[in-house]
């Protein structure tokens, strides 16, 4: 069989297999807003990727892995589309309640990577460029839980530079870095109440603030033999500390300022908050059945229990914009679990089938969800390919279909039950060269 032929052949059981993964997902979704779309081959076998390196987005995922590269420099870069869907129907605690869908929108996250395994030498080296927190919801600025949320995003884009040693003959490796994080946060909300009793327009809150954080991240790879390989990573948390500006208007854009005598309760000025976003802890066992397939089965945890408390300072404080004051938001989450399987197939020299799937805990209880971040326990199935292109390139594809169990919130903390229900659709692709 020529070249041609074969490339032809590859295509079509990529076809068949993309189709298999499409149909047999039913509905998505995606909850809370910690990111592992570093990686194409990741999104396809479920993030289940700690203990097998294949390419240099193994800096994100585990960077010990970096010393089981081909000896030489070698770079990934890449795209992942992620569009989260979902609906809440509320606040059904009281007797006029509706059902409403979020607003569409989708979140491109790239990913770049380079690494350099020195040749004849027990040190590899490397940095990344990634997503390690992000997303957002977008809500009608008039529906029935516009007080809590209209339109909310975060992003957190991270620089991480690694080093990774190898000992007692390539059988262990072990890496650590360090990361500098840039956060953007955004908040918008309506201030309901003061503003109907008044007969005046209700005030849309604006709540805008960007950050820099330092930390660290290390890692753990064990090759005892040529089939069994073990991995651990873990990522410290980021303290991020937002500064920015709160500011009143009438419309949700923000174009219309406030007119008396709202205006004189509601002044624009300075503000901040803090998220001290999660450690995460992966690890991962695999193992070379055949030739032509692997699997690695993954344990990760997640620090959630840092997210504790959601407190905005305002230098003026709406209502009382002579004192400067905070507001307390209780997010009180906890630690939260997650089980990964991934498995790869090798067809031939130019073609590899990935399949992968994994289940998310909630970490966050019923009565204190809410709906700019409408978290639940989650399911995700993925499946992908990796094609070689030439002796040098390559790329991967990796498609995630993730359902959110929905969820009854009853007793809410900020006087909002609701049923959540959330999907997502996540597609991924990375390209590799090898210089």
């Amino acid at each position: 069989m020529n070249k041609f032929s074969a490339f032809v052949r590859n295509i079509a059981i990529v076809c068949a297999s993309v189709s298999i993964v499409a149909t047999s997902s039913g509905t998505l979704t995606a909850g809370g807003f910690q990111l592992s779309e570093a990686g194409a081959r990741a999104v396809a076998m479920g993030f289940a990727v700690v203990s097998e390196p294949a390419d240099a987005t193994t800096i994100f995922y585990n960077p010990a892995g970096m010393r089981y590269l081909k000896p030489g420099l070698s770079a990934s870069a890449g795209l992942s589309w992620i569009v989260p869907m979902a609906r809440v129907t509320g606040p059904t605690n009281l007797n006029n309640f509706s059902t409403t869908d979020y607003n569409f929108w989708s979140f491109p996250i790239p990913h770049a990577f380079i690494a350099y395994n020195m040749p004849e030498s027990n040190l590899a080296f490397g940095v990344g460029v990634f997503v390690p927190f992000g997303l957002g919801t977008n809500l009608d600025p008039n529906w029935s839980g516009r007080n809590l949320a209209i339109r909310t995003y975060l992003q957190t884009v991270t620089i991480n530079p690694n080093i990774a040693y190898s000992l007692f003959d390539n059988k262990v490796s072990i890496a650590a870095g360090l990361t500098y994080s840039m956060g953007l946060a955004q908040l918008r909300q309506k201030v309901t109440g003061i503003a109907l009793f008044q007969g005046a327009p209700e005030p849309v809150l604006n709540l805008e603030g960007t950050g820099t954080a330092v930390s660290w991240n290390a890692g753990l790879m064990i090759k005892p033999n040529e089939k069994l390989s073990i991995g651990i990573a873990y990522r410290h948390n980021i303290d991020m500390k937002y500064t920015g500006e709160a500011k009143f208007s009438i419309d949700p854009e923000g174009t219309q300022p406030l007119t008396a005598p709202l205006s004189a309760l509601f002044v624009n000025g300075g503000g901040g908050t803090g998220i001290n976003l999660p450690f995460d802890l992966r690890t991962g066992i695999g193992y070379k059945f055949s030739e032509k397939f692997t699997a690695e089965l993954g344990f990760d945890l997640v620090g959630w229990s840092s997210y504790d408390t959601l407190r905005i300072n305002f230098d003026r404080l709406p209502g009382n914009p002579a004192v400067a004051g905070v507001r307390n938001n209780p997010r009180n989450y906890k630690n939260a679990i997650a089980l990964r399987l991934g498995t790869e197939y090798t067809v031939n020299e130019d073609l590899k089938l990935r399949f992968g799937t994994y289940f998310d805990q909630v970490p966050v209880d019923q009565q204190f969800t809410q709906p700019f971040l409408p978290d639940a326990n989650r399911v995700g199935i993925s499946g992908g390919f990796g094609l070689k292109l030439s002796d040098k390139l390559s790329m991967d594809f990796g498609y995630l279909f993730i359902y959110g169990f929905q969820r009854e919130v009853k007793g809410s903390e900020f006087n909002f039950d609701a049923i959540y229900n959330a999907w997502a659709h996540v597609s991924s692709l990375s390209f590799h060269y090898r210089f």
